[in-house]
């Protein structure tokens, strides 16, 4: 790496925001597409440096775990870094500047090259996104590589080679009402067309890695209605799907947010609690609610009531 400058300074990263998942009072199965504005495809915030940190402590011990680049998918991941690398100085020139090969990235004081290195992992180490690329073969739209730091509760390689119903499998109601529509979808995507949504989940690990199944394991017993305000969080993915130009693959971007449920607004938690109240036992199994959704709903009960709710600060100090 060559030297690229000091890092910027830390105001130059806004907040974390967390996209709400919740549109309705009520638990609904749908795609939940939204438009996607080009220049809102990745996003940075003030938890980039340690996202960063831990993306290569990843990489650097869990490897195989976390990376999915099979021979003859080179195309579509440099395809992807590609994009990457036109997009990301166009809408963070503070932060990313193209030096012929090469990437400067003002965070890390260092660059990356574009044409040489290996491009997921490349990908990996530009921005918060976790990516699968999907190609169409023998008829169907299948997981042909990727890089997953953050999965929750399913393994990368477990999913390589399937089709988008094999890859949603245990996801209640995908095959009868899903299914159809997805694969429409995705015949349909073009170039310079992206969209996103997002998925939530109710965890009680605060771990970003979590490939394993948690969903019919016991609760921790230290996860009571006193504790839960800060051992449940609210994991919220902001899933986006492009269509790459040269390639003909379509990038599924991954943006994983947490909160814990004490820092829900009184407006949020009222609706978080009406979603949890809601959802089909079925759905419920397959997210794990059913091991924690009790302390849950306590603490969202009293964040909707105003417990726990800390006054304003007075201005006089």
């Amino acid at each position: 790496m060559q030297d690229a400058g000091p890092d910027p300074a830390p105001a130059a990263l806004p907040p974390e925001d967390m996209p709400w998942p919740f549109d309705t009072d009520g638990f609904r199965i749908g795609m939940g597409l939204r438009h996607l504005d080009p220049a809102d495809w990745i996003r940075l915030d003030a938890t980039w440096p340690d996202l960063l940190a831990e993306r290569r402590r990843l990489l650097r011990e869990r490897r195989a775990q976390v990376l999915l680049a099979p021979p003859g998918t080179e195309s579509a991941a440099r395809d992807l870094l590609h994009r990457l690398a036109s997009h990301l100085p166009a809408q963070f020139p503070a932060l990313y500047a193209q030096d012929g090969r090469k990437l400067l990235n003002r965070l890390t004081g260092g660059a990356l090259d574009i044409s040489g290195a290996p491009p997921l992992e490349t990908a990996c180490l530009l921005v918060p996104e976790d990516f699968c690329l999907l190609r169409q073969e023998a008829g169907a739209w299948r997981l042909a590589a990727g890089i997953v730091c953050f999965p929750n509760r399913w393994r990368l390689a477990e999913k390589a080679g399937r089709g988008l119903p094999g890859i949603h499998q245990p996801v209640p109601g995908y095959p009868e009402r899903l299914a159809a529509p997805v694969d429409r979808f995705f015949d349909t995507l073009r170039p310079g067309r992206g969209v996103w949504r997002t998925n939530w989940s109710l965890n009680d690990d605060p771990a970003l890695f979590q490939p394993g199944e948690t969903a019919h394991l016991p609760a921790d017993a230290g996860i009571t209605a006193e504790t839960a305000g800060d051992r449940l969080l609210l994991r919220v993915e902001r899933q986006t799907l492009l269509a790459l130009p040269d390639s003909g693959a379509v990038v599924f971007g991954i943006r994983t947010y947490q909160r814990p449920l004490s820092r829900l607004t009184p407006a949020q938690a009222r609706q978080m609690a009406a979603v949890l109240r809601s959802v089909p036992e079925d759905s419920a199994r397959y997210k794990g609610l059913l091991r924690t959704r009790g302390p849950a709903l306590t603490v969202l009960d009293r964040r909707a009531a105003g417990e726990g709710i800390s006054p304003p600060a007075s201005r006089n100090g």
